[in-house]
């Protein structure tokens, strides 16, 4: 702990603490994030973070510190630290006064070189984040390892696995915490499993510290996390159709049949992956000339019929005096050495490999030159694989490993002797690097990295997927909760291998999985080498057509995703959420791990047993429509749904718009003539984002937000009112607006006050076709949908 507190002295943004066992600096980095330091010297080194993005920059900030008998108090107006003159503890509180972090007595500890800060849980403090998780939803209770890992065949409960990220989320009924613990050393969180009202933070090595910021609500914290890490990489629309892959495409012309095979029978799909079957020897930067001797024709073919590439680079580099990048890197001096001076040399996929050190600023200069070749070849983005890092094991029962902990690396110059600090931002600093190999070879392009592994800030350089997982019902509903965690922790573009990548799903769980994942950020089939076909049509008809149907879906929905993911990338909101998000002060949602939503509207509860033909569900609070039937339902309770095969239950908050376009075999092929705003009535706001999804003229301002408020009136009469911001202009001038909930015909239409030209009403639907609009009114003799009378299916029922 810090001890008796001797003296402190203040400045302008927070104050330096010397007390009896460690000095500690508390600053306040903006009026909401708070930055804690600890040494036991007396003096700070120069910071180094990964984490923290290179463009953040402290805010202006106004701090008021005043000393007491018991306690040095500051606070600025979003949050106050008070630190105790008896022990150094710290107690974080919001404006209100309200306690959101207190410190137990041996808060913040040296241990030799291992560091840890343990502090109090609150009775209904709820515990999220830390990465890439297969322990459930809320992890209370639970002990994670803070260690990248290749997790080979991981199943629930498994711990690490390929990412883990020291951002740690706890969330209060009346209150959200965020605990950015920045550093990378091997370490592990105890959230309440030694002592069930305590949690602990610790590393073998390195140095004490930590932001704090904390909310009312969850989505403020991560706005404050995005602050400082950086947001989230806007990437290019493409990415967001449907992706197909394995371990085993072994030929241009199995590529080629695939893309026959997908246009011929109409299931939309943007990406075909290239796994590492398309080598020379497993040799990073090659293809192999026999098998792919015709590549980049085939790259252009794909090009042609609507399909983008992505190929896998794993980071170990294969030892063969006769391959021109391994002399290359040797006489470059970027590989990682052992204490001999020697490049380390550990077996993976091309026999004996040695590893660039991603945290010297030469190597990912060297790395990135060598991506921006090999796009050339015709390739849009690239797979980092293996990048924990992993190393086969000599012991084949134990299958793999990684680099030894005592091997040192440059730490961009800082030359640290930290223990196994290189480790876990190892697959960070190679996406790092191979970002900015993309963003060389293409400047007027966005960039796309797909990692195994990362640290926290990752997420400015890749989109993650949850590894090798299995095909089985478990493994399914897990997806659900280790993507909320994902997202919880920055890392807002990830998804499983539909179907599982070891084993073989049988139809009906595909059936049900691809149904799920068409609503994930990140929506690809994978499956591991030797397994049969995994292709949306390997399953039968009747999976083909609900694999159709569904990702049909997803391609109409692709104008809702990408504002879902534009408000992560601007305001932190993850695309999955978890529905404690909608309703903090509901306790039954933080259990609520086999449902989730996407953005603000969507509302999707999946079938998750085998052989089952309905589920039960609990909705949220609020009123929601079922998509497919658009009968009205209120939430804040358990209801029993019909989900035979081919249905996946799917909800829509009222008072919110679905924007959608006409269904696509790929991103681009068609030109957008309309966008269909589907209008499910009720009060409400929804907000819709656009760009030309692709390149960076968005970073400049060519981007469009439209805001748009749903308002039930007086007399039965509904509004919806829209306002725009932004230099963009989309390509269509049309709009084809649904209003579904309304029981009766209004009696009429009126557009920014002028009667519709052009209006129907059919089934309850009101159906207009217009130009842009800055506000549409219905008058008549509708009910509102807001008194659930009649339409609605009350409590009784």
């Amino acid at each position: 702990m810090l001890g008796l507190v001797q003296r402190f002295e203040r400045f302008d943004r927070g104050v330096q603490i010397i007390a009896e066992n460690a000095t500690a600096l508390i600053v306040y980095l903006t009026p909401s994030i708070i930055q804690v330091r600890v040494s036991t010297t007396g003096t700070f080194k120069p910071l180094l973070s990964y984490a923290l993005s290179s463009d953040f920059k402290p805010a202006p900030v106004e701090v008021q510190i005043t000393d007491s008998a018991e306690i040095i108090d500051m606070r600025s107006d979003k949050l106050r630290c008070e630190v105790s003159h008896v022990n150094g503890a710290l107690h974080f509180k919001l404006p209100n006064g309200r306690t959101v972090s207190q410190d137990t007595g041996n808060c913040l500890h040296h241990d030799g070189e291992a560091v840890s800060w343990t502090r109090q849980l609150s009775p209904q403090e709820h515990c999220f984040g830390l990465g890439e998780r297969a322990l459930g939803l809320d992890m209370r209770g639970k002990k994670v390892k803070l260690w990248n890992t290749d997790a080979h065949r991981y199943e629930r409960g498994s711990d690490p696995l390929y990412f883990s990220i020291p951002f740690y989320v706890g969330v209060h009924p009346e209150y959200a915490l965020g605990v950015l613990w920045d550093n990378p050393a091997r370490g592990e969180v105890d959230m309440g499993a030694t002592n069930p009202e305590q949690m602990t933070i610790q590393n073998e090595s390195g140095e004490i510290c930590f932001y704090v910021m904390a909310d009312r609500r969850v989505d403020g914290v991560l706005t404050n996390y995005f602050e400082l890490t950086g947001r989230p990489i806007m990437p290019p629309l493409w990415i967001f159709g449907y992706h197909q892959s394995r371990y085993g495409y072994q030929s241009s012309s199995k590529f080629r049949e695939l893309m026959a095979e997908f246009r011929k029978r109409s299931i939309p799909c943007d990406v075909l992956h290239f796994d590492i079957d398309y080598m020379d020897g497993y040799r990073v930067f090659t293809y192999d000339k026999t098998a792919f001797g015709d590549m980049p024709v085939l790259l252009r073919q794909m090009q042609e019929k609507g399909f983008k590439s992505i190929a896998i680079l794993d980071p170990a580099i294969k030892v063969d005096e006769n391959y021109a990048i391994y002399k290359d890197g040797l006489a470059t001096d970027i590989f990682i050495k052992d204490k001999s001076g020697k490049p380390f040399v550990g077996k993976v996929w091309a026999g004996d490999s040695v590893w660039p050190d991603f945290t010297k600023p030469q190597t990912r200069r060297w790395w990135g030159k060598l991506v921006a070749q090999f796009v050339q070849t015709g390739f849009d983005a690239v797979w980092n694989d293996m990048n924990e890092p992993s190393v086969f094991h000599p012991d084949p029962e134990q299958v793999v490993t990684t680099l030894p902990d005592d091997l040192p690396v440059d730490w961009d110059g800082h030359g640290r002797d930290q223990k196994s600090g290189g480790h876990n931002v190892y697959g960070m600093q190679m996406t790092r690097a191979s970002y900015d190999g993309l963003r060389r070879a293409r400047p007027d392009k966005r960039p796309f990295v797909l990692t195994r592994s990362t640290y926290a800030g990752g997420h400015r350089y890749a989109g993650v997927w949850t590894g090798d997982n299995a095909s089985s019902w478990d493994h399914m509903k897990l997806s659900i909760s280790m993507l909320i965690h994902a997202g919880l922790s920055g890392m807002v573009f990830a998804g499983p291998d539909i179907g599982g990548f070891f084993g073989t799903p049988e139809p009906e769980l595909y059936a049900r999985w691809i149904q799920m994942a068409a609503f994930f950020p990140f929506c690809r089939t994978h499956t591991m080498k030797d397994t049969p076909d995994q292709e949306p049509w390997s399953f039968g008809k009747e999976v083909e057509d609900i694999a159709r149907k569904y990702l049909t879906l997803r391609y109409e929905l692709l104008p809702y995703l990408y504002s879902a993911y534009a408000q992560a990338s601007t305001q932190g909101l993850p695309m999955i959420r978890p529905t404690f998000m909608h309703d903090p002060k509901d306790e039954k949602l933080y259990e609520q791990d086999d449902a989730f939503m996407v953005g603000d509207a969507l509302f999707i509860a999946p079938v998750l047993e085998k052989g089952a033909t309905s589920r039960e569900l609990y909705l949220p609070r609020g009123v929601w429509y079922d998509y497919w039937t658009h009968k009205l339902i209120d939430g804040s309770r358990t209801i029993t749904v019909q989900a035979p095969l081919d249905h996946l239950p799917l909800y829509v908050r009222a008072g919110h718009i679905l924007p959608m376009w006409q269904p696509m075999q790929y991103v681009g092929q068609k030109r957008i003539e309309e966008m269909k705003l589907r209008v499910f009535a009720g009060p409400g706001e929804s907000a819709i984002y656009e760009d030309a999804g692709e390149g960076m003229e968005y970073l400049e301002g060519e981007y469009r937000w439209s805001y748009l408020t749903c308002l039930s009136m007086p007399g039965g009469a509904f509004a919806i009112n829209r306002r725009v911001a932004g230099k963009y202009t989309p390509p269509y001038n049309k709009f084809r607006i649904e209003i579904i909930g309304l029981p009766n015909e209004p009696e009429s239409v009126r557009i920014d006050d002028i009667p519709a030209p052009v209006w129907f009403f059919d089934n309850g639907i009101v159906e207009i076709l217009t130009s842009p609009f800055t506000k549409i009114e219905l008058v008549g003799k509708r009910r509102d949908p807001s008194t659930l009378a009649d339409t609605v299916v009350s409590r009784r029922d």
